[in-house]
This record gives C-alpha cells, structure tokens and sequence, in this order.
C-alpha cells in the first residue's frame, strides 16, 4: 500500500489559478472582446476627429469694467491685502450674465445668423447646435460650446472666449459680443441714471408745489386780514402798553410823593390821579386788541399773528425742501456721472495660428483609458462567472 501510494498518479494535475487569466488572455474570444471594446471604439474616434470634427478656432480677449470714482482706488497692502474684491465685480458679474443669456444669443442671430450657422453642415454633428425636446435640451443650453466668458475675481476682468470654423469668424463673432456687452452695460449704467435724475426732479418738482401752495395761502391771509405783516402792528401794540405802562408807573409815584407831602387832595393830585386813571383805562384797550376781535377784523390779533406765523413757516420749509431738492439732484447727477461703468476692452481679440478643436491627443487618450477600463471590467466579469 505504501509503495502503491509512492506511485505518481496520471491523471493531469489542476493549473494553478495563476496560470488561468494568462489562458484567458490567448483565449480568440477574448481579444475580439478586445478588439470590440477597445480596438474599434478608438479608431471611430480618430476617424471622427480626422475626417469629420470642424476645426474650431478660438479667440480670446479681456474686458475691463470701470468706473470713474474708483480710478485712484487701490488694494490694501499688508497679508489681507489679496483678499479684498474689486469695487467692479458686480458690474463684471453683470456683463457676463449678460454673454451667457438668451438675450445676446437673439442678438447676435439678428445681427450676423450666428445661430443658424452653428445649427447647420457647417459644424460637425457632434458639436452642432440643434433642440432635443426629449431631453429638454434647447440651442441656448449648448451655445456655450461656442461663447463662453469666465470671470477672474481677484482682478475684476472678464475672458471672453469665442470659438469658430475660421479666424476671420471668431473674430466678427467676438466683435459682435463686445459690440453688444458694451451696448448693454451702457444702457444699465443710462438706466441707473435716469432713474435717480427723474427721482430728483421728482423731488425738486414736489418741492416747488408746495412753495406755490404756501405762497398762495400766505397772500391769502395777507388778502383776508387786509395787512401785510400783522407782526409789525402786534409788536407795535406791545410797545405802545410798554410806553403807558412806565408812563403810568411814573404818575404813580408822583401821586404818592404828594400824598406823602400832605397835598393829596389838591387840584394837581387830583389831575394826576385822572391821568393814572385813563392810561390804564388805554392800557386795557390796547391788550384787549390782542385777544378780541376789532371793528376792522373778527380774528384777535393774537390768532391773526399765530395764523400768520404758521404760514410763514410752511413757506420757509418748503424754500428749504426746494433747497435740498436743488442740491439733492446736483448730487445725484455729479454721483451718477462717477459711477457710470466704462467699458474697456484690455487685450482684443485675436486666435491662434492652429486650430485648438477638437483635441485630438486629449480625445484619444481619454477614449483609451474608458475603454480599457469598460474591457478590464467585462473581462473581471467573466472570470467571475467562469
């Protein structure tokens, strides 16, 4: 039994596992998978990209937004410096909201059918613009592939990138698109002005009214009373009750220096006396003016003058807020004038000699590793079931 044991068995041994995926590797199905996955998808590539991509040509240029009160600002200096944005960013936000919109895409067909001719044989399929309604796909959505701005936000400048057949199209299509951002910042920066110069005049036309309007009801009142300024006649009663006043403090004393001096009952006491009496009687008269009507007017002087008075101060408020109004609206067009943003196109358009699409090298490199990655996975597949 032992030497039976001993004995080399012939029956085949088992591979070991190893050694399998190197059959796998020469077995004919797998490099038709091969080929299938790999080989073929890779040369329609190339094909594609040789004999059917358009060549695109791509312009770029650099636009600068600006404003004339932010000419002599400058970036704090110091660690934190860097991180400060331009006072121009809105603006540069702006415009390229305005590259990226429907509303230039419409302008640019209007103005040299630009989206016609990315829609027609002009462009390869691929790259072509066209609607697919199944997949809510529409021309805008793919225009960028054609127009495209980014903004650098540490500088506050704007690339505008525009890709074409030829140089000459890139171009008159990147003019076109300066053409009309410029036109558009213009109109939002005419918009802004307009609408702070109509608020004051606004304003200054409030203003105006109701100097007119206090100006009638003065002379109205001027009109009613039958006096110009019943402040000079109140005031001139209160001088008048002052003089009799010290007049009668005088008699006064008078009277009692001759009562003191025994002659109290003589004829000129007696007169003076009389006179004391009738300048307080007048005294009485002269105030009773102010808080009574007179035979010339149902109005007491005193509420003639408050009326008169309230509506010398609405007048002189009102000169006051058309004061303010003038300078309100010289403020606002001086303000408006520095802060209207300037287009400024910092490097023009210009394109390169060759055409930069399709990437052909990037394209088949990126093509060969999906492809090897979907063969390793189907091959792993395999071996998994096998």
């Amino acid at each position: 039994m032992v030497f039976l044991q001993s004995v080399p068995s012939d029956d085949p041994k088992p591979a070991p596992a190893a050694t399998q995926p190197q059959r796998r590797l020469k077995d004919p199905q797998t490099w038709a998978l091969f080929g299938a996955i790999v080989v073929l998808p890779v040369l329609l590539v190339t094909a594609y990209l040789m004999f059917v991509a358009t060549p695109l040509y791509e312009a770029r240029s650099v636009i600068a937004i600006t404003k004339t009160g932010n000419s002599g600002s400058g970036v704090q200096a110091g660690l934190l410096g860097g991180l400060e944005k331009p006072a121009n960013l809105q603006e540069v936000f702006r415009a390229d909201t305005y590259i990226n919109s429907q509303a230039l895409m419409d302008s640019l067909e209007e103005e040299i059918g630009i989206v016609t001719e990315l829609s027609s044989d002009a462009i390869d399929p691929i790259r072509r613009l066209r609607t697919i309604p199944v997949l809510s796909v529409s021309k805008r959505m793919q225009f960028d592939r054609f127009v495209e701005s980014s903004v650098d936000v540490q500088s506050g400048l704007l690339t505008l990138f525009v890709r074409a057949d030829s140089h000459e199209q890139a171009i008159l299509v990147s003019e076109a698109v300066l053409r009309n951002a410029e036109s558009q910042v213009s109109r939002l920066g005419q918009m802004l002005f307009d609408k702070r110069q109509s608020h004051a005049a606004d304003m200054r036309r409030v203003a105006e009214t109701q100097v007119q309007d206090a100006q009638t009801a003065l002379v109205a009142l001027q009109l009613k009373y039958q006096d110009v300024d019943p402040k000079n006649r109140v005031e001139n009663i209160y001088a008048r009750i002052k003089e009799l006043e010290n007049e009668a403090y005088r008699i006064d004393n008078d009277i009692q220096k001759a009562q003191i001096a025994g002659v109290g009952d003589s004829r000129q006491t007696e007169k003076l006396i009389a006179l004391a009496t009738h300048i307080t009687a007048q005294i009485d008269k002269e105030r009773a003016q102010l808080v009574s009507p007179d035979g010339t007017s149902p109005t007491p002087l005193n509420n003639m003058l408050m009326e008169y008075e309230r509506a010398s101060l609405n007048l002189e408020l009102a000169r006051e807020a058309v004061r303010t109004a003038i300078a309100t609206q010289a403020e606002a067009n001086r303000e408006a004038a520095l802060n209207r943003s300037i287009f400024q196109v910092v490097v023009p358009p210009s394109t390169a000699q060759a055409a930069l699409y399709p990437r052909i090298p990037a394209t088949l490199s990126l093509t060969l590793i999906v492809c090897l990655a979907l063969f390793g996975a189907v091959v792993t597949l395999r071996s998994g079931r096998s």
